[in-house]
């Protein structure tokens, strides 16, 4: 009896923990049992999010249950009350404890014990220490002394909490699929430096310099000298355009942003390889040593507008389907994807509505009800459409959100699906 109350205790625990208290003291024990030194040294120690990271994590085997936080950092939450992260926090809390009641009751008294344990510190490390600063979105991965993971980011991610043997790592690898990493290359005559954009930071890694002569007409120089001058210049734009090259080739970045005066761009796009040349979303044609524009702020509007682009490209192509391929609305979609056929998707970032699913079967519904494989109740999911993108990445669906361009696909009710073609009876069965 006293295993199948385990979740309900350790939701009584954590409200008897969030009611108010004496200020305690900073030396006491109680404070030292809660101080989360080890969140603390994971948000000073964080280096990113990787692919390798992502896969260094799912690899690793827990004894004890992994906590997986995702907190949007949006206004709402940190700007009106410096409570309000933490209410969030409490509510994932409950809903994560109630989804996963099944797997917290399977739990020995020690791996329960943990678990408490590590909702305290994050409770307290969230109460107590964390400064939002400018990030958007922060992701932490708890599982005792074994996983102690601090991530923030600089790109929003949807909320959410899980309790399971393994790390939840699906929005991380949404966020990087959807990441675009840009390089902007900054040359002039004597000096090139090579900044990387990714996930919202933007950081030099790299330089080029040479001697070059001034290689403006002089026609008191002889012919040969002048000559002698433009070939230096065009050497360090060829060892520019070889650096390029090979930072693209070795997936150090996805696209490229060029910036230089009027004739450098020239002369480098003669020895930009062929590749290249359709990676460049923008030229932005000034010396960079005259331009003062902040290089993030160029880098970010030139990413708005190839997507803006790509996504009018995207929802355009709807048309050149037949009709029988195509799908729209939310609940079609559902249908559709209950029967693993959706094979390209498009959806609105904005589009919300309340749903319901089954985790274990990947199966959805907009109403409330049993899942049709195991007849288990259906979880109520805050937003469907989030389960939606999750089902669809995990069954290989290409997945394209629309930020830009949501007002051409709202004529489709915010979400369009390309499919292999199926019987309207059988869609009508799943409904």
């Amino acid at each position: 009896m006293q295993e199948n109350n385990s979740a309900e205790q350790i939701q009584q625990t954590e409200q008897q923990s969030a009611t108010p208290q004496p200020q305690r003291k900073k030396h006491g024990k109680k404070w030292r049992e809660l101080h989360p030194r080890s969140l603390l040294r994971a948000m000073g120690s964080q280096d990113g999010v990787s692919e390798d990271k992502l896969r260094a994590l799912v690899e690793t085997e827990y004894t004890d249950p992994v906590i997986s936080l995702y907190l949007g950092l949006g206004p709402e939450k940190v700007a009106p009350e410096p409570k309000g992260l933490l209410r969030s926090f409490h509510s994932m809390k409950t809903h994560a404890l109630d989804e996963h009641k099944d797997f917290v009751d399977s739990l020995s008294k020690s791996q329960r014990a943990t678990l408490e344990h590590d909702i305290q510190e994050i409770d307290a490390f969230l109460a107590d220490y964390f400064v939002p600063q400018h990030l958007r979105s922060l992701v932490i991965f708890r599982s005792g002394e074994r996983l102690n993971e601090v991530i923030g980011l600089l790109v929003p991610v949807n909320d959410g909490m899980k309790i399971d043997p393994d790390p939840y790592i699906t929005p991380l690898e949404a966020v990087l699929e959807d990441d675009e990493k840009v390089l902007f290359v900054e040359c002039a005559k004597q000096d090139t430096k090579f900044l990387l954009y990714q996930l919202g930071s933007c950081q030099q890694i790299d330089r080029s310099k040479a001697f070059v002569p001034t290689d403006t007409v002089d026609k008191s120089i002889p012919h040969h000298a002048q000559q002698h001058r433009l070939e230096h210049l065009r050497g360090h734009l060829r060892q520019v355009a070889g650096e390029v090259y090979q930072l693209y080739d070795q997936g150090t970045c996805d696209l490229l942003v060029l910036m230089a005066e009027n004739r450098v761009a020239a002369l480098l796009d003669e020895y930009l390889h062929e590749s290249l040349k359709p990676k460049i979303i923008a030229r932005v044609l000034d010396s960079p040593d005259a331009d003062m524009r902040n290089r993030k702020e160029l880098i970010e509007n030139a990413l708005r507008e190839h997507r803006a682009e790509k996504e009018t490209k995207a929802i355009e192509a709807l048309q050149n389907h037949k009709p029988e391929e195509l799908v729209t609305s939310l609940r079609n979609v559902i249908n559709i994807l209950n029967l693993f056929l959706i094979r390209k998707l498009l959806v609105s970032e904005n589009l919300h509505q309340k749903g319901f699913a089954c985790k274990e079967h990947h199966y959805l519904s907009l109403e409330a009800g049993n899942c049709p494989f195991d007849n288990s109740k259906l979880l109520a999911a805050e937003n469907v459409v989030d389960e939606v993108v999750e089902v669809a990445r995990l069954h290989g669906v290409e997945v394209l959100i629309i930020k830009q361009r949501q007002d051409l696909l709202a004529e489709y009710g915010g979400i369009a699906g390309v499919h292999y073609a199926v019987p309207p009876q059988t869609v009508a069965a799943t409904g």
